[in-house]
């Protein structure tokens, strides 16, 4: 079978045109550090990076949600620990008042104290987080509560009612939720969030102060504070209700000190989660480095074998050319 000198050139020309763009890669590897860079040049690879990298922006945003939910939960755990020591020191002023040996005067200023205790406490639980209050639940955008005559209000309910609509009310603005996805598999059934699929970050300042009443007795510290500060103004006092109040108070303080034990196994599961997020981050970084960089070493030792093949093949087709001349010459 006779080769002509056309379908030589062809196949030089396609060979040649084959190193040509071999070197091109090879060198554009080496100056760029990546394996490739369109997609076409390893549709796999780009496939697998693009999943990788999808996935890498994803960790960073629930890192980003992570630290959120971590700022606003150390905010809440301080304004919770300064409940806690106001209501300690009102423990302390209630045991002396109710001691024998104190005095009208000392009882009037003891009340006194405790009225600026509720306030204090009212304050603390209206504290904020940038533009957003900490324990309003899901109503982040206004003051949630308010003293009123010297009764607690939250959102205008009062907090002692006995009422069941506004108990009702109560209980479901305690247990509103605002949920962030920290990359758990957020998921959603009925067209609710699936709790242990997201984070609430909604905290109501019920759950520590307290609603309701028990026996004709305040749940809520605030108020409570104030009916003992009602009994210390009386003269003679009540020993038994006021030994009784005190109880009820222990109480109050017991849902403070329970609040703060759950704020505190979130703030250890936020730490975690944020610590397995961090690894996670990590782990996809180094994924993505295998599959989009290259090896610098290998690189210029690939280019160097490219561009020798690519010097050759010039050789070679300076060798065909030459010899086509003559041929034509002849």
């Amino acid at each position: 079978m006779r080769i002509t000198t056309n379908q030589v050139l062809q196949n030089y020309q396609s060979n040649l045109s084959k190193s040509t763009k071999a070197l091109y890669e090879a060198e554009n590897r080496v100056l760029t550090g990546r394996k490739f860079s369109t997609a076409s040049e390893d549709p796999a690879s780009a496939s697998t990076a693009y999943k990788l990298r999808k996935e890498y922006l994803d960790t960073e945003v629930y890192i980003e949600n992570t630290e959120t939910a971590t700022s606003h939960l150390e905010a809440v755990e301080s304004s919770t620990m300064e409940i806690s020591t106001i209501a300690k020191q009102a423990k302390a002023l209630i045991l002396q008042g109710i001691s024998d040996t104190s005095s009208t005067e000392s009882r009037a200023t003891i009340a006194a104290s405790l009225r600026e205790m509720q306030e204090s406490i009212v304050s603390s639980s209206n504290a904020k987080l940038g533009d957003t209050f900490l324990f309003g639940g899901q109503t982040t955008d206004e003051v949630p509560f308010e003293l009123v005559d010297g009764q607690l209000q939250y959102y205008g309910l009062d907090v002692s009612s006995t009422d069941s609509s506004v108990q009702a009310q109560l209980k479901e603005m305690e247990n509103a939720k605002i949920y962030v996805d920290l990359g758990f598999g957020l998921a959603f059934e009925d067209g609710d969030v699936v709790n242990n699929s997201a984070f609430n970050t909604a905290f109501s300042g019920l759950t520590s102060l307290g609603y309701g009443q028990t026996e004709g007795m305040d749940n809520n510290i605030v108020n409570l504070l104030g009916t003992i500060a009602d009994e210390f103004e009386k003269d003679p006092i009540d020993s038994d209700t006021l030994d009784e109040l005190s109880l009820q108070f222990d109480d109050c303080r017991s849902n403070v000190t329970d609040f703060l034990t759950v704020l505190g196994t979130k703030s250890t599961f936020l730490e975690s989660t944020l610590s397995r997020l961090g690894d996670t981050k990590t782990t996809l970084n180094d994924k993505i480095v295998s599959v989009e960089k290259v090896d610098s070493a290998e690189a210029i030792t690939d280019l160097t074998w490219t561009q020798y093949a690519y010097n050759a093949a010039l050789k070679v087709g300076n060798s065909i050319l030459s010899q086509s001349f003559i041929d034509f010459m002849s």
